[in-house]
Order: C-alpha cells, then sequence, then structure tokens
C-alpha cells in the first residue's frame, strides 16, 4: 500500500481496491490448494510437490511486484498491481497451506504441537527481524534527497530482488528439510472423490466439506475471529507505515527501532509460549494475547489523540512507543504460536467427528477467511485515505499534513481498530477445546485406526 500511493504515487483507492481483489482471490484459492493437497497423492506426499511447486514463482512474483515499469501509472499501475499481487498471494497459498497442514500431521500431542508452532514461528520472526535490518540500514536508509528513506523510488526494485532471492532459498530448505518425514505422514482417508472431471464437482465438494467443517463450534469460533482480527490487522498494516511517517513523524533511522523491538519482543516471547499455556491452557492464554495485542496496537494513538500522550518533538516519544511495541511483540507472539496449535487440534476434533483427515482444508479456510479480510482492511485502509484527503504528491513530508488530517488517520487506526478487537474477544468465547477433551479425542482416534488397520490386515 505505502509503495504503490507514497512512492508511485496511485491513488489510494485503486491501490486498496487492487490489493481487496488480490487477497479475495488469495481467499478463494486456499480451500482449492487444501482440498487438493488433502487428497492428492505422489512419491512426494500429499504436501511436498505443492511446496516446491511455489519457490521460484514466488521469488519473480515478489519481485515485478515492486519494480513496475517507470512509464506506467494511473489505470497500468492499478493492473500491474493487482496481477502480481494475485501472482504472489498464489504461490503463498501453494507454500503455506501445505505447510502448515504438514505441521499439524508432524505430532498429534498437545504440547508437542505448541513447541512445534513456536520453533517455526520463532524461526519466522528472525528471518523477517533480519531482513527488516537489511532493509532499513541498506536500502531504505536516510539521504539528503530523502530523509524517509522509505519514500526513495529506487531503492524498492533492489530490496525486492534481495527478498525474493532468499524466499526461494528458504522455501526449498524448508520444504526438504521435512521431505524425510513423509512416510509418516497421515494419507487421505476420504472415500468421496473430490475432482470427476468438472469444476461443479469440485466446488460442489468444497462447499460439502465447508458446511461439514462449519459444523464444528470449535472451527466456526476461530474462523469468525479469524475473519475479524485480521480485517484488524489488514487495517493496522496498512497504515502503519503512514502512522510512523506522518503520525509519529519519524525517520527512518529511527523508525527502524519500532521494527526491531517488535521482532526481538517476538522472537524472544515466542520460546515461553508453550510454558504459559502449560499453566493457563490454550484459551485462557489466547485472551491474554488479544488483551496485550489490543491494548498495544490503540493505546498510543488514542492517548494522543486525547491528549495525553507526549508530543513528537518529545525526547520521551521514541521510547514510549518502542515499550509499545515491545509488548505487541509479546501478544503477537502470543497469538501466532496459540492459533498455530488450536488448527492442529481442530483438525483432530474434526476427524472424530467426520473420519476425515482434512488439516488441508481447515488450515486453508482460515486463511481464506483471514486473507480475504486481511483485503477489506486493505480496502479500508485506502478509502479512509482517500476520504480524509490524504495528500499523495512527491516526497510529501509531515510538516505539509493538515491537522484535521493527521487527526482523522489517527481516528481510524485507534478507536476504529479497538472496535473489531473486542468483537474477536466475543467470537472466541465459544471455543470449546481443553487439553482434557483433546486426550479424550486422541483416545479414541487411536482405537479407532488400531480397528481400522486390523480390518485391513
Amino acid at each position: 500500500m505505502f509503495y504503490y500511493v507514497q512512492v508511485l504515487h496511485l491513488d489510494p483507492i485503486l491501490a486498496g481496491t487492487a490489493l481487496l481483489i488480490a487477497l479475495v482471490f488469495d481467499g478463494i484459492s486456499d480451500p482449492i490448494v487444501g482440498a487438493y493437497s488433502d487428497n492428492f497423492h505422489s512419491k512426494l506426499g500429499r504436501r511436498h510437490p505443492f511446496m516446491y511447486a511455489s519457490a521460484i514463482p514466488f521469488g519473480l512474483a515478489f519481485y515485478l511486484l515492486f519494480s513496475p515499469p517507470e512509464s506506467f501509472s494511473g489505470v497500468s499501475l492499478f493492473l500491474w498491481l493487482t496481477f502480481f499481487a494475485i501472482s504472489l498471494r498464489l504461490m503463498m497459498t501453494f507454500f503455506l497451506v501445505p505447510y502448515y497442514a504438514l505441521g499439524a500431521e508432524l505430532t498429534e500431542n498437545y504440547r508437542d504441537r505448541t513447541a512445534l508452532v513456536a520453533i517455526r514461528n520463532m524461526f519466522s520472526f528472525i528471518a523477517a527481524m533480519i531482513l527488516s535490518i537489511v532493509a532499513f540500514t541498506v536500502y531504505f536508509k536516510s539521504t539528503d534527497a530523502y530523509p524517509q528513506g522509505q519514500l526513495n523510488p529506487e531503492a524498492y526494485p533492489a530490496f525486492a530482488l534481495t527478498f525474493a532471492i532468499v524466499s526461494i532459498i528458504a522455501i526449498l530448505i524448508a520444504t526438504r528439510g521435512t521431505q524425510s518425514q513423509i512416510p509418516f505422514l497421515h494419507t487421505s482417508n476420504s472415500e468421496e472423490t473430490m475432482f470427476t472431471g468438472s469444476f461443479y464437482d469440485f466446488y460442489k465438494y468444497l462447499y460439502k466439506e465447508l458446511g461439514d467443517i462449519l459444523k464444528n463450534r470449535a472451527f466456526l469460533s476461530i474462523f469468525l475471529v479469524a475473519i475479524t482480527f485480521f480485517i484488524l490487522s489488514g487495517l493496522q498494516r496498512a497504515l502503519v507505515l503512514h502512522m510512523n511517517t506522518y503520525f509519529w513523524a519519524l525517520e527512518t533511522s529511527r523508525m527502524q527501532y519500532l521494527f526491531y523491538a517488535f521482532f526481538a519482543s517476538t522472537v524472544f516471547a515466542i520460546p515461553f509460549i508453550k510454558y504459559i499455556m502449560d499453566w493457563l491452557d490454550k484459551k485462557r492464554t489466547m485472551y491474554l494475547g488479544l488483551i496485550v495485542i489490543l491494548t498495544s496496537f490503540v493505546l498510543p494513538t488514542i492517548l494522543r489523540l486525547i491528549g495525553l500522550f507526549p508530543e513528537n518533538e518529545s525526547p520521551l516519544l521514541l521510547p514510549v512507543l518502542i515499550i509499545s511495541q515491545i509488548t505487541t511483540g509479546f501478544g503477537m507472539a502470543i497469538m501466532v504460536v496459540g492459533m498455530g496449535s488450536i488448527m492442529a487440534d481442530i483438525a483432530d476434533n474434526q476427524e472424530l467427528q467426520t473420519g476425515k483427515r482434512q488439516e488441508g482444508l481447515i488450515f486453508s479456510f482460515i486463511g481464506f477467511a483471514s486473507k480475504a479480510t486481511s483485503g477489506v482492511g486493505h480496502f479500508l485502509a485506502g478509502l479512509t485515505l482517500s476520504l480524509i484527503s490524504f495528500p499523495t504528491t512527491e516526497n510529501v513530508k509531515p510538516q505539509d499534513i493538515p491537522n484535521d488530517v493527521i487527526f482523522n488517520l489517527g481516528l481510524v487506526y485507534g478507536p476504529s481498530v479497538l472496535v473489531f478487537g473486542l468483537v474477536c474477544f466475543y467470537f472466541f468465547s465459544y471455543y470449546n477445546i481443553t487439553r482434557e477433551s483433546h486426550e479424550k479425542t486422541l483416545e479414541i482416534l487411536s482405537l479407532r485406526r488400531l480397528e481400522s488397520k486390523n480390518k485391513t490386515s
């Protein structure tokens, strides 16, 4: 959003619409890839062929997304953004849906799943932190022409090339590193035909499966939480650079400390989440994460709007914002670890109710909700920037923005986000899987599989 609006000067509504289209398309593709990977048969198992296939196309799509032709503007730039955002998201789906489903198959232990998700996300955030450090110190560093280095258009293609190469290597390493586990993973146990030659049959199958999964109370709760939370986070992510650049008036050299604080806090907290979940159980731990992350998201902005926060010229501004990012990182650690662990438990619960292993579909439907609604958040961000008449001319500086426009930007980023967060609490109250109920589920499933094995032999 920031690159296309503030650097390339694409109309905010067009940019928001392009990202909404891409994310909705991505959300639709998630259940399709999930369904295929659940029922796929090959020497490389159900998941790995999709993961291998995503690597090089993902890198190409990312590089081209940030390297549009210089002559493009308006509609042509909108179409470029739409096409390559869709391509990038589709390749993310080919990797992430099977990858997350794979995590649910590697272990069925209630506690070990939390540890596995924690390790996976810890390395993910470490990589993101390293890339952020490289981005701000090498590519987006301040210059005389661009004190806010993120406004420099020449920095983005080089950054995109670096990220593309690193991403391809990371995808291949992650896929090859889990290939040895293929003989020990679940295979498809669905007796139904997923695809018999027509797209009508496929979508009929898909919507039937979605209907069955939505009957699962725990899944429905998380599905609705995902819809609400990712509207919140989509709006937040789309506007965070606008907030840091214009609302808080931070230079790039100071802004990077916020990213470092967030990533470092998240990485440091992730290994301890499993112990918190052992103490509080998963549901209460997720409540704690929601409270922390929501407070950290909105409190600084709301306090500034009512005049109770340090001014931009104050030496206290940066330290207080860094503290806010540290607590946000802690809350995010709980959310990412908790969500991944909970989804794996739901897959077992769904097998108990239907007799089917459907990790791919379950993770993909959550992906559908999160990505489509994150697109809504991006669209709302673009619409907001247009409605408040936020300037998009070249190299706009914080002092160029009228005070009423800055205030309205804060209203959207603060109180509006709070509303979505409170709805998350309500939906999550319906989640009903506990440690005890999950242990009983595994006992029943183990007996079923033993009986099935004895019948076939």
